[in-house]
């Protein structure tokens, strides 16, 4: 596998083959990095119903590790055992937009050791802006081993677009960092809905389905 073909690697047991053949250290950032990134792209496939996930990171990834689509359905489907019919949704729910809803998706890793702040969580919502997605049909995922701060958390509230952080644990193999199998850790630790997320999936019961979960 040639250096030039690392780009178009999607997949943690093929990075890792990778990276044995070309004798990457494996202890440095650059390649926790991106084994962190391969596993959320798998991790939000099978767990968050995400699709045609790209992992475009790199150097010059302008702010979005993972690019693709989200299926709302099947959490609308599931969000059927715990709906409360008298409760009035929010003017902004995508339930009222299902099943033909295109949901663009945004995904940011930051596989740092500490909590993400306010700066960081202000960055990455200025690509939304930046790049003028449309409000109602882009959801960004930013993505972290630890939960946000408290004032990242105000900061995330204040953007105009839908932004969840999730907080999945970091990677750990002491045995053999070339085989994936071995690598443990991995888990959801918390979500949070910023403000407009919470309104445009309110009916959806979301953060409910992963706490029984």
């Amino acid at each position: 596998m040639s250096k030039r073909s690392i780009t178009l690697i999607q997949d943690g047991r093929l990075y890792l083959q990778y990276c044995l053949e070309n004798n990457i250290n494996t202890e440095s950032t650059v390649f926790k990095g991106t084994l962190y990134e391969l596993y959320v792209k798998q991790y939000l496939e099978s767990k968050f119903h995400a699709k045609d996930l790209i992992k475009c990171g790199g150097s010059y990834d302008n702010g979005v590790d993972i690019i693709g689509k989200w299926d709302l359905n099947p959490f609308y489907n599931k969000s059927l055992n715990f709906a409360e019919t008298t409760k009035k949704l929010h003017s902004k729910s995508l339930v009222n937009s299902l099943p033909n809803i295109d949901i663009q998706l945004l995904i940011q890793c930051k596989n740092f050791k500490k909590k993400l702040g306010a700066s960081t969580i202000r960055e990455l919502s200025g690509v939304l802006d930046y790049y003028k997605f449309n409000k109602k049909s882009t959801f960004m995922f930013i993505v972290s081993p630890q939960p946000i701060t408290n004032q990242a958390i105000s900061q995330l509230d204040k953007s105009s677009f839908g932004i969840i952080n999730l907080s999945i644990s970091t990677l750990k193999n002491n045995i053999d960092h070339y085989n994936y199998d071995l690598w443990k850790g991995g888990e959801l630790k918390s979500i949070y809905l910023n403000k407009m997320a919470r309104n445009l999936l309110d009916g959806f019961h979301i953060e409910k389905q992963f706490q029984l979960s």
